[in-house]
This record gives C-alpha cells, sequence and structure tokens, in this order.
C-alpha cells in the first residue's frame, strides 16, 4: 500500500483577495504561515517517508514549514504539480471568470489550460511517484486545481466545484489501484481571526 496525502498551500493575498491564480509566484502571505503550521501539526501525528513539492514558492514554503514538524526535508520539486495554467484569467477577481473556467472554456478564457490536459500532467506526475516510492507514505505540497486534478483522475464523478481549503489535507491510497480516502480535511485549519 502507497499513501498520498495531497496538501494545498497555505493562503497567499491573491487568496484572500479572491484573485485567479495559477503560475504566478505569489508567497504566502502571514496568514498562510499559520495555516502552514497548523497543518504541520495536524500532519506530524503522523509517520511519513517522503515530503514532495511544486516549485511554486507558496508551496516550498508551506512544504518546508511541514517537513520541519514531521522531520522530513523537502526532497524533491516536481514542475508537473504546478498550479493550472488559467492564461487570460490570472490575475482577474474570481467572480468574473468563475463560470467560464468552471465550463472548460477555452474560447471565452484563452489560454486557459483545459481538465484534460492538467490531469493528465498531474496524473503522470502521481504514477510516476507512486511507482518511485512504493510502499511508503508520501507528503505532496501543491495546489487547489492540481489536487482537483488528482482526484478527478481516479473518480471521474469528482467536481473541480469541490472548493478546498487552504492547507486542507487529501489522502489517497494504491494497492492494485487508486482510492480516494478522505478529501478537504481541514478542521485543523483555524479562523485567522480566532488566533490566540
Amino acid at each position: 500500500m502507497t499513501e498520498i496525502c495531497l496538501v494545498r498551500h497555505g493562503q497567499t493575498d491573491w487568496n484572500l483577495n479572491e484573485r485567479i491564480q495559477g503560475r504566478e509566484d505569489i508567497p504566502l502571505n502571514e496568514t498562510g504561515r499559520w495555516q502552514a503550521g497548523l497543518s504541520a501539526t495536524y500532519l506530524a501525528q503522523e509517520k511519513w517517508d517522503v515530503l514532495i513539492s511544486s516549485p511554486l514558492s507558496r508551496a516550498v514554503e508551506t512544504a518546508e514549514i511541514i517537513g520541519r514538524a514531521v522531520g522530513l526535508e523537502l526532497t524533491e520539486t516536481d514542475d508537473r504539480l504546478v498550479e493550472r495554467e488559467f492564461g487570460l484569467a490570472s490575475g482577474k477577481p474570481i467572480a468574473g471568470i468563475y463560470e467560464a473556467v468552471q465550463a472548460n472554456d477555452t474560447d471565452r478564457v484563452p489560454g486557459l489550460e483545459t481538465e484534460q490536459e492538467i490531469q493528465a500532467r498531474v496524473f503522470a506526475a502521481v504514477e510516476e511517484l507512486t511507482q518511485k516510492h512504493r510502499g511508503k507514505r508520501l507528503l505532496i505540497v501543491c495546489h487547489s486545481h492540481t489536487i482537483k486534478a488528482a482526484l478527478s483522475s481516479i473518480d471521474d464523478t469528482f467536481s473541480y466545484r469541490t472548493p478546498l481549503k487552504n492547507a486542507c489535507a487529501n489522502y489517497i491510497r494504491f494497492s492494485d489501484r487508486y482510492e480516494i480516502d478522505r478529501i478537504n480535511v481541514a478542521d485543523h485549519i483555524l479562523d485567522w481571526t480566532k488566533r490566540p
């Protein structure tokens, strides 16, 4: 059995301001670092073998915070784990473009990476990492649509409309086939305004 936990990075200012955030290298904000710490404390309750990340800084910093808590170095980054390319939608308010992105509409959103394209690249990475680290427990820190691409590759009823909270954990496992265990595990991610 190989077990994988796909962790979304902590909050950035673009997340906070509800802007479409694709491959732009937007860093974590203070809330995001706090969320990464909460995720780290939660994940440290389990034993993990390997820590991998998207190369974008918001994912790398989240991974490094988690790594300190679980006792792992970030061993590799994988370009296939970057966020979806949102084309001309990148940087725009989510509200104005959300439906076009969800409809996978490349006419209304020029340059948009389709669901099929992101699923192909992300799942290729997941399969390769599963084989490379067979029988281990992997932490992979990446992005909302990256995680959705992996989940929808396993279960085609999974919807890209499912919201994933910043720093949430999503568990999948592989023995003879991939299965989704739990998604959007985030009860440990407290509201920033309620911090001590």
